[in-house]
């Protein structure tokens, strides 16, 4: 007798759903991107405990006519493609035709569905991969479709599932995201009957934002928008100043698809060197759109994973789009910024507007003043023109007159957020690619002391003297540094005990670290001696060296980027000697700082990415004095 059989077709869906139906996000994800694919500009999710009693997604896509609508049960029955050759350009979400036969192999499925140009519609009801009915029904056009009782005959796989709260919260986070990734589209979101989100659907990537993360923190973010050579990139990325203690608030997009991908979050990363915390994460929502046959979209079953054609290309292009908005003379951090629960509005004019819900919100308003004239160069050291929008104002000018507040969130993407919720359109300001504006500050005096306090026409000025002065010492020692990496024999080598896959880098890049002064020796095995170190390493040059290594594995392109290290031992000189918290500045001491950070080309942070000074305008003082 034969060992080797070919399994039943219903053995086959049920492994199948096990690579595509994982727990009730697996489901939603599959419904949803079929709906988009389908044309759909309305979509709401229902969601019964979580969505291990009940899922449920409505539509009005192009809908199924009544042969389609029993075709689509079979494995590999797609709408997406025609032939092998088209699996190299693929431009739809879902293409497998693998999601509705592996989700009815594992649940009870009803399938309600018209297309727009037929007089009625069809249902279908399939109950563990059989097809038990099919009938002509009156439905609008577009399709629904309801999943109950999810691994009911696969009780081994649903005894892992979690709660319903956390279901329900992995399926708010991925609701979030292909909101993000289609803000023409209105995606709601229901849980046990109550509206927990919905997105605007007007098209309008920051008022999507603003659903998902809060208004507060999309008045806190920069736009992207870059054409080149190999990709276009539109997006919003965090000012320096918001930042999270993960990557969960990031969200990527490949030509409409949300991806999972280390290589655009390392890029990220890297783009905000010195100007935030280590271990501090920005947000970001960034859409890229590259050519479809430079992409590979089926290389996991999920398709959350995508492999590039010219990823070290693509990387090194995607860190100059990212870093030059980032380059961009950024406002000042101000004291409603880094305090919790901030409610001030931003330097950037606000207009919200009555989100089109059911439930009725009213508008909040605001009253518009003139725009001042700018700074003359009285008023700042380094000139900058600033082109301005011709209705915006400043922050101190924001003054909102509200008829009913509206809550905002706090920023959790993946927490259920309330169904109201305001649309909000900004007027950017447009800057020069010049130095960044320092205002002319007046010393006032010292705290602590550890904070230079300075006057200047915007308000109140607070200095990190610590912080300012890490920041010029570390332009200073990069210049020097750009010219030329020395390397310091040590007197006694210092023996490096490392793994065998860090042993390899090191064999492979051994040259180029010489290059960055560190002179390594194979000691045999997987062990290197230290013999030289770069004068600034100081007295941790293994600690900066296995430093760069992390950096070294940490890099896609497996490289070692020279900007980077000299960053870092540039950063390292400069924590060194910078003048510590604590120490006592005479006036003349206090001048030469400010002097000096006013010339340098990124002075509102540190090398680390915390601030170096902080302003509280002439508004706010007299808000607090309550005159």
């Amino acid at each position: 007798m034969s060992r080797i059989i070919v399994l039943d077709e219903t053995t086959a869906n049920q492994i199948a759903a096990g690579e595509v139906v994982e727990r009730p996000v697996s489901v939603v994800k599959e419904l949803v991107e079929n709906s988009l694919d389908a044309g759909a500009t309305r979509i709401i999710v229902e969601l019964t405990q979580g969505g291990l009693s009940g899922i449920k997604v409505v539509d009005n896509g192009c809908g199924m006519s009544p042969e389609d609508a029993m075709l689509c049960w079979q494995r590999h029955a797609t709408s997406k493609i025609r032939q092998a050759a088209d699996l190299n350009r693929i431009t739809t979400l879902g293409f497998r035709g693998e999601a509705l036969p592996s989700i009815a192999s594992v649940a009870k499925l009803t399938l309600t569905t018209r297309a727009g140009e037929d007089l009625a519609g069809t249902e279908v009801l399939v109950e563990a991969g059989q097809i038990l009915r099919s009938s002509p029904v009156g439905c609008p056009a577009g399709t629904t479709i309801e999943v109950k009782e999810l691994f009911f005959n696969t009780p081994a796989r649903r005894k892992y599932l979690k709660s319903p709260h956390a279901e329900a919260g992995q399926v708010s986070d991925l609701i979030n995201r292909l909101a993000l990734a289609r803000p023409d589209v209105r995606i709601e979101l229901r849980s046990n009957g109550r509206v927990v989100f919905f997105s605007p659907g007007n098209g309008s990537l920051r008022d999507t934002a603003a659903a998902v993360f809060g208004a507060d923190n999309v008045r806190s973010m920069i736009e992207v928008n870059y054409q080149g050579r190999l990709f276009c990139i539109k997006g919003l990325i965090s000012k320096p100043v918001l930042t999270r203690a993960s990557r969960q608030y990031q969200s990527f997009f490949i030509n409409g698809r949300y991806i999972r991908s280390g290589l655009i979050s390392s890029v990220l990363q890297q783009a905000y060197q010195t100007q935030i915390p280590s271990g501090r994460f920005p947000i970001a929502v960034l859409h890229i759109s590259l050519d479809p046959t430079q992409v590979d979209v089926n290389v996991h079953p999920t398709k959350m994973e995508v492999r590039l054609a010219q990823e070290k290309e693509v990387a090194e292009e995607l860190l100059a789009a990212l870093s030059e908005p980032l380059n961009l003379p950024p406002a000042i951090t101000g004291l409603w910024e880094i305090m919790p629960g901030r409610q001030h509005q931003s330097a950037k004019k606000i207009t919200p507007v009555a989100s089109p819900q059911p439930e009725q919100i009213k508008d909040i308003s605001e009253e518009k003043s003139e725009l001042p004239p700018l700074a003359t160069d009285n008023g700042v050291r380094k000139q900058l023109s600033w082109p301005l929008a011709a209705d915006t104002v400043t922050q101190s000018e924001v003054k909102p007159v509200v008829t009913k507040q509206v809550p905002i969130a706090t920023g959790n993407p993946i927490k259920p957020q309330l169904a109201n919720h305001q649309k909000v359109l900004e007027v950017s300001q447009e800057y020069s690619t010049g130095a960044e504006v320092f205002p002319n500050l007046s010393p006032v005096g010292q705290v602590l002391p550890t904070y230079v306090l300075a006057q200047g026409t915007s308000g109140l000025y607070i200095i990190d003297q610590h912080a300012a002065h890490e920041r010029v010492l570390y332009e200073k020692y990069l210049h020097q540094l750009q010219q030329g990496v020395q390397s310091q024999v040590l007197l006694n080598p210092l023996t490096l005990q490392l793994s065998h896959h860090e042993a390899q880098l090191i064999i492979e890049h051994i040259l180029e670290f010489s290059e960055f002064g560190f002179i390594l020796e194979h000691f045999g095995g997987d062990t290197f001696l230290l013999r030289g170190v770069p004068p600034q390493a100081g007295n941790k040059p293994i600690e900066i060296f296995m430093d760069l290594l992390t950096r070294l594995q940490d890099n896609p392109a497996n490289r070692l980027d020279r900007s980077l290290i000299i960053d870092h031992l540039a950063a390292v000189m400069a924590c060194r000697d910078a003048i510590k918290a604590g120490q006592r500045l005479g006036p003349t001491e206090i001048m030469a700082l400010l002097d000096g950070l006013a010339e340098c080309q990124r002075p509102f942070t540190c090398p680390h990415g915390r601030p170096t000074i902080i302003n509280i305008t002439h508004e706010e003082l007299k808000k607090r004095f309550k005159r």
